[in-house]
């Protein structure tokens, strides 16, 4: 039993392909292998799922209401939580991201459930309208409990949200704990993670279309779908890169094709704790990141030591950054060496517990 928690359950609008929707799968398959009776708790899906869940943990799929104003859907949301935990009769629930955290305070209000919040960005974009910003800060105050990935993200908050807060990483995939691969390595430079504005592909492959002319034999790989597809692709095309650079499209086993890449570079204007990068990292490849909010990367990274930090949106800053590590061989093996040492701090079990500590101590 997870330290004498009997039912709890997880809840978050999707299970598509994000960093937040893998996290949360991998924490409900820990509760469940520790004993706790785990449901996942989503709306309506709108396409394929992306991350297995332990044949043990059962998923409740809420009908999300179709008629009415916004206002009317979002109580109608709220009721329908609230009946649906009620009738599960969980301890607890944990919620992730934005709408969903606000959902679930609202639903166990004045019910024996209490609830757990966790937000998995910078706060200031995953309740980036005024109002949302207000309930987030208002509300949070009755969560039970609150769980962020930085102290930056949870300095957000008032000192009532962060006295009963606590940061935590979300453990590995088991898919990333692994032995570093010390073969010869394929000349890739590699990304994971949606094709979104914020994600900031173009000026990755502005940087490397500038490197690639002394450095031909490479590659540049993106796992990841989105809505950016057309204009990354018309951007490729208009550089001559077409032979180059490569949009791969989505993958279900990332760990098996990039752990024999050269580089992993993580571009974005914005993140919370990037599991893209924690994972790369984990598989011993060289690290480049963008220093960006809320504080993920700087958490992890000790520049020149086991990754490299870079300025947010500094194409000439990503440029002389590849150009270091690729003409390094050297730099190269000791920034991957000294990355996969975070397959210890991120191990599954040790964060798992961590997460279970906490829970049980907020429950008391």
């Amino acid at each position: 039993m997870s330290a004498g928690i009997e039912r709890i359950a997880f809840y978050i609008s999707t299970l598509q392909v994000g960093g937040a929707e893998r996290a949360i799968c991998n924490l409900a398959n820990g509760f469940c292998e520790k004993g706790s009776k785990v449901y996942m708790i989503t709306e309506n899906p709108d396409g394929k799922e992306s991350y297995p869940l332990h044949p043990d943990v059962e998923r409740v799929m809420l009908e999300a209401p179709k008629r009415g104003s916004r206002l009317h859907k979002a109580a109608a949301r709220i009721t329908i939580l609230r009946r649906c935990v009620k009738e599960l009769g969980v301890q607890i629930l944990v919620s992730f991201i934005g709408k969903a955290n606000i959902r679930a305070v609202l639903a166990t209000r004045f019910t024996s459930t209490k609830v757990i919040v966790s937000v998995r960005s910078a706060p200031a974009r995953e309740y980036g309208t005024k109002v949302r910003r207000v309930l987030a800060k208002v509300l949070f105050r009755f969560a039970e409990g609150a769980v962020f990935q930085t102290e930056e993200a949870r300095d957000f908050f008032a000192p009532s949200v962060r006295k009963k807060a606590v940061v935590l990483m979300s453990p590995l995939h088991s898919d990333f704990i692994r032995p570093r691969y010390d073969g010869e390595r394929k000349h890739e430079v590699v990304t994971v993670g949606r094709l979104h504005k914020v994600k900031n592909h173009e000026m990755l492959i502005r940087s490397f279309a500038a490197v690639w002319p002394d450095y031909p034999d490479y590659v540049l790989k993106l796992y990841g779908d989105g809505e950016m597809k057309e204009k990354l692709t018309a951007l490729i095309a208009e550089l001559n890169m077409g032979q180059s650079v490569v949009l791969m499209g989505n993958c279900s086993h990332v760990a098996d094709a990039i752990r024999e890449a050269d580089i992993f570079v993580l571009s974005s204007d914005v993140e919370g704790m990037p599991n893209a990068l924690l994972e790369a990292m984990a598989l011993g490849l060289a690290c480049i990141s963008t220093d960006c909010p809320c504080g993920g990367p700087r958490t992890v990274i000790r520049d020149g030591e086991n990754g490299l930090l870079i300025p947010v949106g500094d194409t000439d800053a990503l440029e002389r950054a590849l150009r270091k590590v690729l003409s390094d061989a050297e730099l190269k093996e000791r920034l991957g060496i000294n990355a996969a040492q975070i397959q210890k701090e991120l191990d599954p079990q040790r964060v798992d517990q961590m997460w279970m500590d906490y829970i049980a101590a907020r429950m008391k």
